[in-house]
């Protein structure tokens, strides 16, 4: 039975992943990609007959694909999940269960998992600001909309003040973060940076990220460099980075161009399997999506914030050429300030085999290669 049901899991989680890609890829790719769907599904059926079982009755009998079955929503049953979470969280950050007690009081007085229609998905405990007392950040996503952007909330509690909560509709609430907190402006305040992973492949991924300052009890989001609105270009060619990649006549050869900082750095990576040379210098590409990979990193004696971006080279999106680097800081009026940048080259020309979360189970991650003939890892 566990090997006819891991069988099954294995083979929900390659149509997952093929219906991910299958947007993704060219016309012919597409066409295998169905061919595929309907020989998984050809086996399922198949299964079925041998087990006299339909594939959902036999995963929920099976731990390790519990993440297909779907079970009933229950207020009290999903407290009970955020207050088990919020213990384990709080143990691995070093808090006692005695400590953790006061600071889950304080939660629950609060109701920011409002009676249970919220499901804590992140928790970070520390004093933030430097000044001896405990802060904490609090990520919730709304239960019963999974999986959909926008459905959650970043809750600050820092020191004795009223908590604040940042919602954004583009940012996702469902786990997959990363926070970090320094004086990034040395202006004696604490910048706390907010990272959430979406479900986006290639490139980048969808990587969406938030700097807040912590000044005057208050809390206040900070503006990025790379924050791009179509409706303000005026403001965006004023503050924004926009990088253009250019490639040049000789093979495996290209050189971008930064109107911000104008400044132009010459590479190498590969081109484009089946692409001509230009005969003259070329457009080729751009940035792509924004900033990810985030940091602190040390400038002249102070700290800043380190990002990268994508670039990507004639063949779009997927064809990854090289990573630009940024110091970044802020003037005192709040105004970015890219104090210096670089690039590093990649080694191999398509981006999947970056940050590409596709499939979630049992304690692996699954994709697919587009590098290895879209073969599932």
């Amino acid at each position: 039975m566990r090997g006819k049901t891991g069988k099954i899991g294995k083979l929900l989680m390659m149509v997952l992943c093929a219906g991910v890609l299958f947007g993704c890829a060219t016309c012919q790719d597409a066409e295998r990609f169905a061919g595929e769907q309907e020989t998984v599904q050809s086996v399922l059926i198949e299964d079925q007959t041998e087990t006299g079982e339909t594939a959902s009755e036999g995963a929920s009998q099976e731990s390790g694909v519990e993440v297909f079955e779907e079970t009933e929503y229950s207020p009290e049953e999903q407290l009970r999940k955020n207050e088990e979470k919020f213990y384990e969280e709080a143990g691995d950050q070093g808090i006692g269960r005695q400590e953790a007690d006061t600071y889950l009081r304080i939660l629950m007085d609060d109701n920011i998992f409002q009676n249970g229609a919220m499901e804590l998905t992140g928790l970070r405990i520390a004093d933030m600001d430097g000044n001896g007392q405990t802060d904490m950040l609090v990520v919730v996503q709304n239960v019963q909309e999974k999986y959909l952007y926008g459905t959650g909330g970043l809750w600050f509690y820092m020191n004795e003040d009223e908590p604040y909560c940042f919602y954004e509709e583009e940012c996702p609430y469902f786990g997959w973060y990363s926070s970090f907190w320094a004086d990034l402006d040395d202006d004696g305040n604490v910048e706390i940076t907010f990272c959430a992973q979406g479900t986006g492949c290639g490139g980048p991924g969808d990587h969406y990220k938030a700097v807040f300052k912590y000044i005057d009890h208050s809390v206040e989001r900070m503006q990025l460099p790379s924050d791009y609105d179509e409706d303000l270009e005026e403001s965006y060619r004023e503050y924004g980075l926009k990088i253009r990649v250019f490639q040049e006549p000789e093979a495996d050869s290209y050189s971008v161009y930064c109107a911000y900082l104008d400044e132009q750095i010459s590479f190498h990576a590969e081109n484009s399997e089946g692409w001509d040379l230009p005969d003259t210098v070329c457009l080729a590409g751009s940035n792509v999506r924004g900033f990810y990979d985030l940091c602190v990193a040390e400038y002249e004696g102070k700290k800043v914030l380190q990002a990268s971006e994508y670039l990507c080279g004639e063949c779009g999106v997927p064809h990854g050429v090289a990573e630009a680097k940024f110091l970044i800081t802020w003037n005192p009026d709040g105004t970015p300030q890219v104090l210096k940048w670089w690039l590093e080259e990649y080694s191999a020309p398509y981006a999947n085999w970056r940050e590409s979360r596709i499939c979630y189970a049992d304690g692996y991650y699954y994709y697919v290669s587009q590098m290895d003939h879209y073969y599932l890892y």
